[in-house]
C-alpha cells in the first residue's frame, strides 16, 4: 500500500524541513513543498497530494486561506491548517474552505500524525457519501416523472431534472426551497402540500390522486429513514396519468351507456315478450338470432335450439313464399308481407300473417325483424 503523500505550504523554511522530516519519520511522503500561494498551486496541481498541510500565513498577496479554498473548489484536496494563533475573524474565514483540522505551532509528532489520519479518513468518508450520493441523483434522474426529497422541516434536499425542467435548473433554484414556496408559486398543488405535512411519518407509502394544472397526477409519499431508522426524510414521486385517467373516465362513461342500453334492451325484450305475436330477428342472411316469448310456448322451441339456425327451417315446405338465404341477398330493403304458413317442433301448421321489416345496423349490416300474425280459420 502507497503511504499517503502530503504536500507542505509553509514560508518559514527551518519549519518546513522539520515537518518534511517529521512526515517521513511518520511514514508518509512529502510530494513537495511551497512559500506562497502561486508557487503552491502550480506544484499541487501537478503532484496531486492526497493531502495539503497549509499554514494560513504564508508569502505573497494571496494567504493560505485563499488558496486553501482554490485547492478545495478547484482540486477537491483535503486542507489541514497550521497556525500559530489567529483571531476569530480569521477562523471564521478558515471555516468556509471546509478544512479536514488545524494543528497549532508548535506540533507535536503525535498530534500531527493523529490529525492527518482522521482527516485522511474523514475525507475518504465524505469521498464515498459524494459517490453515493452522485449514484442516488443519477438513479432518480433516471425516473422521467417529478421526484423530490425533504427534510422534517419540508425543506427540499434534492429535486430531480423532471420536476424542474424545463423551468428551471435544479443547481439554480431559488433559495430557501421549501413545499411552502413551491406550492405559493404554483408548482405544486395545496392539496400535495397538505398530504405531505399530514402523511410525513406514516410507515408506509400514502398514495392520493388530484387534478392540478390541466393535468391528473398521482402522488406517492415515502418515509425515508435515517441510520436509527427514525424516519428523518420524505420522497415525493409525482406520475402524470392524465391519459389513464382519460381512459377510465372513458370506460366509466361507456359502461354507464352500455347499462342504459341494457335497461333499454331489457325493457324493449320485456315488451316483445308480452305481444301476442309471433316475433323473430335474423341477421344479414336470415339466421334468427331472437325469438320472443309466445314463439317459444307455441312453436316448442328455445333460443337455444333456433340459434343460428335459417329461418326458412321452420316455413311449411310447401308453402310458395320465398325467404331462403338467396331471398335476403337479393331484397334487402324492402318490407315484406305475404300469407305463410309455418310449422312448429310437433308439427302442427300455423297459417300466420307475416310482416318483415329490414334493420339497417350500418351499412354493412342489414337485419330483418319478423312479425307473424296467427291466422285464425
Amino acid at each position: 500500500m502507497q503511504p499517503a503523500s502530503i504536500f507542505i505550504v509553509e514560508d518559514e523554511a527551518i519549519v518546513s524541513k522539520d515537518l518534511s522530516g517529521t512526515l517521513e519519520s511518520l511514514g508518509y511522503s512529502v510530494a513537495g513543498t511551497a512559500k506562497n500561494s502561486e508557487t503552491a498551486m502550480e506544484k499541487i496541481t501537478e503532484t496531486k497530494p492526497d493531502l495539503v498541510l497549509m499554514d494560513i500565513h504564508i508569502a505573497g498577496n494571496t494567504d493560505g486561506i485563499e488558496t486553501a479554498g482554490k485547492i478545495h473548489t478547484l482540486l477537491n484536496i483535503p486542507v489541514v491548517y497550521l497556525t500559530a494563533h489567529a483571531d476569530e475573524q480569521v477562523l471564521e474565514r478558515a471555516k468556509v474552505t471546509e478544512p479536514y483540522g488545524y494543528i497549532i505551532k508548535p506540533f507535536e509528532e503525535r498530534g500531527l500524525q493523529s490529525t492527518i489520519e482522521m482527516a485522511l479518513y474523514k475525507f475518504h468518508a465524505d469521498e464515498r457519501i459524494r459517490d453515493n450520493e452522485a449514484l442516488v441523483r443519477s438513479l432518480v434522474n433516471l425516473n422521467p416523472e417529478p421526484v423530490f426529497i425533504i427534510d422534517k422541516d419540508t425543506r427540499i434536499l434534492y429535486i430531480n431534472n423532471a420536476f424542474t425542467e424545463p423551468k428551471i435548473p435544479s443547481e439554480s433554484f431559488p433559495a430557501p426551497r421549501t413545499l411552502e414556496s413551491l406550492a405559493s408559486s404554483g408548482m405544486i398543488s395545496p392539496a400535495l402540500l397538505t398530504a405531505v405535512r399530514a402523511h410525513f411519518n406514516d410507515n408506509t407509502p400514502y398514495k392520493f390522486e388530484e387534478e392540478f394544472g390541466g393535468k391528473w397526477l398521482s402522488h406517492t409519499i415515502s418515509p425515508l429513514t435515517n441510520q436509527n431508522n427514525q424516519i428523518s426524510r420524505c420522497a415525493i414521486e409525482s406520475y402524470d396519468i392524465t391519459d389513464t385517467k382519460k381512459r377510465e373516465l372513458d370506460l366509466t362513461s361507456l359502461t354507464k351507456q352500455l347499462e342504459n342500453e341494457k335497461q333499454s334492451l331489457l325493457l324493449f325484450t320485456a315488451m316483445l315478450d308480452s305481444m301476442d305475436d309471433f316475433v323473430i330477428a335474423t341477421d344479414p342472411i336470415g339466421k334468427i338470432i331472437y325469438i320472443n316469448k309466445i314463439f317459444q310456448q307455441r312453436f316448442g322451441y328455445t333460443p337455444e335450439e333456433v340459434h343460428e339456425k335459417h329461418i326458412s327451417f321452420i316455413k311449411d315446405p310447401g308453402d310458395p313464399f320465398v325467404m331462403d338465404t338467396n331471398a335476403f341477398f337479393a331484397d334487402r330493403k324492402t318490407v315484406w308481407s305475404g300469407n305463410v304458413t309455418f310449422v312448429t317442433r310437433f308439427g302442427i301448421r300455423i297459417k300466420t300473417l307475416l310482416k318483415s321489416t329490414p334493420v339497417e345496423l350500418d351499412r354493412f349490416n342489414q337485419y330483418r325483424v319478423f312479425v307473424l300474425r296467427e291466422r285464425l280459420g
